[in-house]
């Protein structure tokens, strides 16, 4: 299942032209699977579980558990992410990208990118979903970033905050 989801995420990369984000995304999942493998099998958080073995729907509660405890918890925020990403959420995860754009707009990238995955995979819009992840930044910082190499991305960002429909990237 692990595999699967991580093979998913890289196919996808491959079909979209996002090649280096599929990867970051797979680091995400990894990195997320590591926390949640982490803590002893006599932790709390096993207690109830068929068997002690790392899995994506675990993946879930642990990082949700984590994000709860911690909102700042950007390990657990990017985990709950790329694994709606992977799972083929209607939204790609970009619910959990909000607050990681307020803290970085760099960000901003990573949320255009699913957006444009979601539009051209799954079909579906998500122009409501990405302006209230953009939502968080400083505007003033995205339009600069706007001005930047590489700022493709970052230039859709006050289009869509201004209530352009987003239909790709």
């Amino acid at each position: 299942m692990i595999q699967a989801h991580i093979d998913q995420l890289r196919q996808s990369g491959s079909e979209t032209g996002h090649v280096e984000f599929a990867e970051h995304m797979v680091r995400a999942l990894t990195d997320g699977l590591s926390a949640l493998d982490a803590p002893p099998r006599d932790d709390g958080f096993w207690r109830g579980w068929a068997d002690d073995q790392a899995t994506i729907g675990k993946l879930r509660d642990d990082a949700t558990g984590r994000l709860d405890r911690d909102p700042s918890g950007r390990e657990a925020r990017w985990a709950l992410g790329v694994r709606e990403l992977g799972g083929g959420a209607n939204d790609g995860g970009l619910s959990f990208l909000g607050p990681e754009i307020g803290a970085d707009p760099t960000v901003v990238t990573d949320a255009v990118v699913i957006a444009d995955r979601v539009v051209r995979q799954i079909g579906l819009a998500v122009t409501q979903e990405l302006r209230e992840a953009c939502g968080h930044a400083d505007r003033r910082t995205l339009e600069a970033l706007a001005h930047t190499d590489g700022g493709r991305a970052a230039s859709i960002a006050p289009r869509v905050l201004d209530g352009s429909p987003f239909v790709g990237a």
